[in-house]
């Protein structure tokens, strides 16, 4: 029987790494599906290395596993598995990007355990969010900074990092919005101020966001796999509501509904009008 990751972080007895007793018993959840294929996976934020060997033991098929690192002191680190790989630069730039992706085609997992700066986990989602394989997994660790004013954080703060995510999970349900805006248009904001863009491609295949205490998790698939579908009905009986047989095969665009033209509400939106009215 394979020992779980917390066993082998508990193990650990190389290169310091440091992770939070939650995502300890987290991790199986997420990775288990991917722990015996041939994956590539890409950490941002890299320290001391540990964390890249543990990875190692726990996917033991894995092709290649990257760190990538601003503190120039990570080009001291040497690994025995030639499957681990630090790339030592900002992960935010053209050039540290071109290596990356020199070192492995796509990624089944990327891990942002960075600076935390919502600022810099933005602009990291909006780079790599796009080399993350179809089925893949994109992880930003510590987003509990994203409540922290020195990490461009807030709890109101429409820019911090948990507020993007928790927009790009009204994209999700694109299909329901039933009014003018584009996928992007929720978005501008941010590409604005973050100088960031993703393709609607990109924004189609986001299959899921998941909310831990401190973890963001969002799973990517095939933009068909990510739409609601038809409705089901099976059953014949029908002693309560009846006549469910006609909504076979519907789908919920066939539901008619209101549509209220909210934008004046949206929170930048709200902001702009308040800085009018008080200049």
């Amino acid at each position: 029987m394979k020992k779980t990751f917390k066993e082998l972080f508990f193990e650990h007895k190389s290169k310091s790494t440091d992770k939070w007793t939650l995502y300890l018993e987290e991790w199986d959840r997420f990775f288990s599906y991917y722990r015996e294929k041939p994956i590539s996976l890409l950490e941002i934020g890299v320290q001391n290395g540990g964390s890249l060997e543990i990875w190692g033991k726990y996917f033991l098929n894995a092709e290649k596993i990257i760190g990538c690192d601003i503190d120039q002191k990570s080009d001291q680190l040497k690994f025995r598995d030639n499957r681990i790989s630090v790339v030592v630069g900002d992960v935010n730039t053209d050039k540290s990007e071109g290596i990356i992706n020199k070192l492995a085609y796509g990624f089944d997992i990327i891990i942002d355990d960075g600076s935390h700066q919502s600022s810099e986990v933005i602009q990291s989602f909006s780079r790599y969010f796009p080399h993350l394989k179809t089925d893949g997994v994109y992880i930003v660790e510590d987003m509990h900074t994203s409540y922290w004013s020195n990490f461009g954080g807030g709890l109101n703060n429409p820019l911090s990092s948990i507020s993007f995510f928790k927009r790009l999970a009204d994209v999700i349900n694109f299909e329901h919005w039933r009014n003018k805006n584009s996928r992007n248009k929720v978005l501008d904001n941010y590409y604005k101020e973050f100088n960031i863009k993703l393709d609607i491609t990109d924004l189609a295949q986001i299959h899921s966001i998941e909310f831990i205490n401190s973890l963001c998790v969002i799973k990517k698939s095939f933009p068909d796999k990510n739409t609601l579908g038809k409705r089901i009905v099976v059953g014949m009986d029908e002693p309560v509501a009846v006549g469910m047989q006609k909504y076979n095969g519907s789908f919920a665009y066939d539901i008619k509904a209101d549509v209220i033209d909210d934008n004046e509400l949206d929170v930048f939106e709200l902001i702009a009008r308040n800085k009018n009215l008080t200049a």
